[in-house]
């Protein structure tokens, strides 16, 4: 009940008033030898149920558009999802023994409305990672072709496209592009702090830095595909001696790529 009372609570002081839509409460019938898989418009932003006695499982590290749902014998309840795109669900939730439809895409007249931002936002951890997520998801829908650096090899293409701050964080945008005709199994994606020359040794460093979060970074380059991602660090600017070397390694193989931006 406290959980419930949380999430509604983001709801009414995190953002402002709904634009109010569809009123009607939807039925959802779960059980718990199936799942029931709902596919939003948008990624889901946050989820809860009104009881234990349902279960809505996504990905809250990787936005995903689509959750599952599962629920025990004697349940109802109902279920609150919000997207990253604004719009609130609330749907009643019926335990059924017998289910005939195990999957629903859904759409903006199934919610109840979009939730407004509203211009100053508390800065709790939820509502803190669910305006990161936003963001991430605006930075990849933007195909502007910037370019901070690129470097190529054997076919891979390694580019950084773009550099955003916000608050005491800083998102990067990066681009890889497999043109080789065999496809490319990352070990690592990894970003090094440089300090100094290497024409220096005494003062020379290389530090490495681990990212608060990494968003829709790929596993596998497909031969003739490219891919889009966000790595999330904290705030950092460079100065007049200093740098940042990205590092792309292959997984049982030999492709290396460096690149050094400022």
């Amino acid at each position: 009940m406290k959980i419930r009372s949380l999430f509604i609570s983001l709801i009414a002081f995190g953002f402002g008033p709904f634009v109010w839509g569809q009123q009607a409460l939807d039925t959802l019938y779960a059980n718990d030898q199936m799942n029931v898989a709902l596919f939003f418009p948008s990624p889901i932003k946050q989820a809860i149920t009104g009881n234990e006695n349902a279960v809505f499982s996504y990905d809250r590290e990787e936005a995903q558009y689509f959750g599952l749902l599962q629920a025990i014998k004697g349940t109802t309840t109902n279920l609150w999802v919000m997207t990253m795109d604004g719009y609130a669900y609330e749907f009643k939730v019926v335990y059924k023994d017998w289910l005939t439809r195990t999957h629903l895409f859904l759409n903006e007249q199934h919610s109840l409305g979009r939730v407004r931002p509203i211009t100053t936002r508390k800065l709790d951890t939820v509502v803190k990672d669910g305006t990161r997520l936003a963001l991430m998801e605006q930075l990849l829908q933007e195909q502007n072709g910037a370019n901070m650096g690129t470097v190529r090899r054997g076919g891979i293409r390694l580019r950084l496209e773009k550099k955003v701050y916000q608050g005491d964080e800083m998102f990067l945008v990066f681009q890889l592009r497999n043109k080789s005709g065999i496809d490319y199994d990352l070990e690592t994606l990894d970003i090094l702090r440089i300090n100094g020359s290497p024409k220096s040794k005494t003062s020379y460093q290389e530090t490495p830095w681990e990212p608060l979060f990494r968003f829709q970074q790929p596993e596998t380059l497909k031969s003739g595909s490219t891919y889009r991602f966000v790595h999330v660090y904290p705030k950092y600017v460079t100065g007049a001696h200093e740098a940042l070397k990205i590092v792309l390694l292959e997984r049982q193989g030999s492709r290396r790529l460096e690149l050094l931006v400022k």
